[in-house]
């Protein structure tokens, strides 16, 4: 499990990062900037080749990577003295280059991220298809809206304004589309077709799906897999007491991080049973570490067109572009905390847990690391591509070059604040 962990754990970062420096580089060439080196990874090259210009190497150090063009300061060294010299830049070198030229060329970097990210997802929806909640019957809480406008456990929906639904992913595409207009539902209820009325309204989908406790897919090497749970069983009991829902099930195992519990279900007939542990989990989106067993509810693929695989790339990328400056912008705000960010580690972590789930799992985290490395790269830190685009608009304001020495000492900061923020999110991914 090391060995697919860490062949994993290079295939997404070396993807990700060739990408955004491939980006970096072809703009380069197509404004005519000479590139002297494209270094995968940070130091002394292991592997390097020279093809005309420019110098391409695997260096050892794959925390990132740098294309260096024709009149900037060499990224292996920022902190040797020997960098600042005298000696002119060649002609034509980057700082020659038109302040648009310059721009495009370091934005051109994380745009790959962002568009690799999307063609990631485009693919993986077109060949893998898509996991859509298949069930349509409904459970009601006492008091809820739901239960006074007339619905009531196990009604299956039917239709909504007439449209047919075949998953509870139509009934959320369709309600969130609708707000603010009249809904009419259509559910069957003991054998009898169910007409409800629902005045417009602007709130969220105030219906629960109702998911009995199934084994839909089970994580290799989990808790679960190791006990003999396969797919298709049905959980019945933990520590005595009676699952019937799927979330009453998630809720038990999150809430029993590293506590052994009896759990009993049925495969294909028969009662089985055994102690299985969850293991602790770090959800970013709870904030919290939870417990887990490496299994996934009851799922359908369904398989789309391209144009429907396009559409659904261009709205989870945007998804995951609006979650990432969400998250962001609180930790800004301390509104969260700052132990869910995470470094190499994480990440390897993740990858790990992810190659585990199979290839489809892996597509999936590689457009999430792909499309945030290429936001993150866009932040105003000297160093990063962003940093680079602000130090040429304040030159252009200022109408005058910094000087190398300046250029250099703005870079040094930046690699100082990077290195100090992989610190502490290795210090986070070591105490989390």
């Amino acid at each position: 499990m090391i060995l697919i962990t860490a062949l994993a754990f290079l295939f997404i970062l070396g993807f990700s990062i060739t990408i955004h420096e491939f980006g970096h580089f072809i703009f380069a060439k197509i404004f005519k900037i000479p590139v002297e080196k494209f270094s995968l990874g940070f130091g002394p090259p292991v592997i390097k080749k020279k093809i005309g210009e420019t110098d391409f190497r695997i260096a050892w150090i794959p925390l990132g990577g740098y294309v260096k063009m024709a009149g900037e300061e060499d990224v292996d060294m920022p902190f040797q003295k020997s960098n600042v010299d005298n000696t002119p830049a060649p002609t034509p070198n980057f700082y020659d280059a038109p302040l648009l030229h310059r721009i495009l060329v370091v934005l051109s970097g994380p745009l790959f991220n962002i568009f690799s990210g999307f063609l990631v997802l485009v693919l993986l929806y077109l060949f893998y298809g898509t996991y859509v909640n298949p069930h349509l019957r409904i459970r009601v809480e006492k008091g809820s809206y739901a239960e006074k406008v007339g619905f009531q456990d196990f009604d299956s929906l039917i239709s909504i304004n007439n449209t047919l639904l075949h998953s509870w992913d139509e009934l959320e595409q369709f309600w969130e589309s609708n707000r603010g207009n009249n809904m009419t539902f259509l559910l069957k209820r003991k054998g009898e077709i169910i007409r409800i009325e629902i005045p417009a309204m602007n709130d969220s989908l105030f219906l629960n799906p109702y998911v009995p406790p199934v084994v839909g897919s089970l994580k290799r090497d989990g808790p679960a897999y190791r006990a003999g749970m396969a797919f298709n069983d049905t959980v019945v009991k933990i520590e005595g007491d009676t699952i019937k829902i799927w979330d009453d099930f998630v809720a038990r195992v999150r809430r029993s991080k590293n506590i052994p519990l009896h759990i009993k279900w049925l495969h294909k007939g028969e009662l089985k049973s055994a102690i299985i542990t969850p293991v602790p989990y770090y959800d970013p989106i709870l904030n919290d570490t939870v417990g887990q067993i490496g299994i996934v509810m009851p799922l359908k693929k369904v398989y789309v067109t391209p144009s429907r695989a396009i559409s659904m790339a261009a709205r989870r990328s945007a998804e995951l572009i609006y979650f990432t400056l969400k998250t962001f912008y609180k930790l800004i705000k301390g509104e969260i905390s700052r132990k869910v960010l995470g470094g190499p580690i994480a990440i390897a972590r993740l990858t790990g847990e992810s190659a585990r789930w199979g290839f489809e799992s892996l597509l999936s985290l590689l457009s999430v690391i792909s499309i945030n490395l290429g936001l993150v790269n866009l932040f105003p830190i000297p160093a990063l591509d962003g940093g680079h685009i602000l130090v040429g608009v304040i030159e252009a304001i200022r109408r005058k070059r910094f000087s190398k020495k300046t250029r250099l000492i703005i870079q040094q900061i930046g690699f100082a604040i990077i290195f100090l923020l992989i610190i502490y999110v290795t210090f986070n991914d070591l105490t989390r």
